[in-house]
This record gives C-alpha cells, sequence and structure tokens, in this order.
C-alpha cells in the first residue's frame, strides 16, 4: 500500500494539459508539417515554372516569404499555444476543485482519492494508460482525462518503487506501456 498527501498546482494541470495536447502527437504532428512542407514546396514550384511568380521582385519575394511563414509559423508558436490555453483553464473560477489537496492511497484491490469536494475508488481496470514524464505519473481514465500524480508528492524513493510495484503489478500491458492511446 502506497499513500500519500499532495496538492495539484497550476503548473501540474499545465504539465498535464501541454503532455496530452503536445507531447502525445509529436509524431503525428511532424508528419503532418512535412505534408504541408512538401505541398508548399510543391505549390511553390508551380507557380514560378509557371511563371506566375517567376521573376524575383519585391512583390514575389514578399509573397514567397508570407506562404512559407504561414506553414513556419504554427511550428514555432504551437506549444505556446497550448499552454496558454491550459493557462486559461486553470484560472477559470469553476475550475477551482481541480487544484486542491489529495489524498491517495494506492493497494492492489484499487485506488481510492479523497480530496474535500469528493471520494473517488477506481478499480486498476479503469486506467487504460500510464504515462509518466520527469515530474508526474499519469494515469489515464480516457483520452483526456488522468490522475495527475506529482513526483514531489513522494517523500523517499521506497515510495516511488512501491508505486512502481502497484502499477506494474495491477495495470494491463496495454496500460503499462502505452499502447491502448498512440
Amino acid at each position: 500500500m502506497v499513500s500519500l498527501q499532495y496538492t495539484i498546482t497550476k503548473d501540474d494541470y499545465v504539465s498535464f494539459y501541454s503532455f496530452v495536447f503536445w507531447e502525445e502527437g509529436k509524431k503525428k504532428r511532424r508528419f503532418n508539417y512535412l505534408k504541408q512542407a512538401f505541398f508548399l514546396v510543391l505549390f511553390l514550384s508551380v507557380i514560378y515554372f509557371a511563371g506566375g511568380l517567376g521573376s524575383f521582385n519585391t512583390i514575389s519575394i514578399t509573397i514567397y516569404a508570407l506562404i512559407f511563414l504561414s506553414v513556419v509559423m504554427p511550428l514555432v508558436s504551437g506549444k505556446t499555444n497550448v499552454i496558454k490555453s491550459a493557462e486559461k483553464i486553470a484560472d477559470k473560477v469553476q475550475n477551482v476543485s481541480l487544484f486542491t489537496d489529495y489524498n491517495l492511497v494506492a493497494t492492489d484491490a484499487d485506488l481510492f482519492i479523497k480530496t474535500s469536494y469528493a471520494e473517488t475508488k477506481y478499480f486498476w481496470k479503469s486506467i487504460i494508460k500510464k504515462a509518466e514524464t520527469d515530474t508526474h505519473y499519469f494515469l489515464f481514465e480516457n483520452g483526456i482525462q488522468a490522475i495527475i500524480i506529482p513526483k514531489r508528492a513522494f517523500k523517499n524513493e521506497e515510495e516511488k518503487v512501491a508505486l512502481s510495484k502497484i502499477l506494474s503489478r495491477n495495470l494491463s500491458l496495454d496500460a503499462e506501456f502505452n499502447q491502448t492511446l498512440n
């Protein structure tokens, strides 16, 4: 049995939101950006060879630059936009129940979480995916909801090892190796 007491902070929520909406989709996003870049180069080549922007003057260079920037800017600003969205959600008054004290008890039978707002019992089969970052564990109930466990909640390494053993004994292989949501 592992028992943890911790408080979810705005930074914890932003980390979770960024993980779900930015980190998880990296491969898919890279493929989409490469596909966009290919079609951009193809489009600009067709226009150039068709004579539409054949002469390199100030206007044609400006048009090429604007088209290029329209593809590159989402790459640069994407994560920042995700973080801003998470901060907006976290700042809403109606979401205050996210940022409260959590009492988590993990046993081989179940996972029990108590806050000042609710008591929730999770059976292990309800956890469809486990993800780990440098600072958190995320135990997903579905594609966008997870139990957030900050690693700072562990008093010592033994607690972390004990939770890892409980998770490895009780989570399905799909959940343990992140196969369910990919």
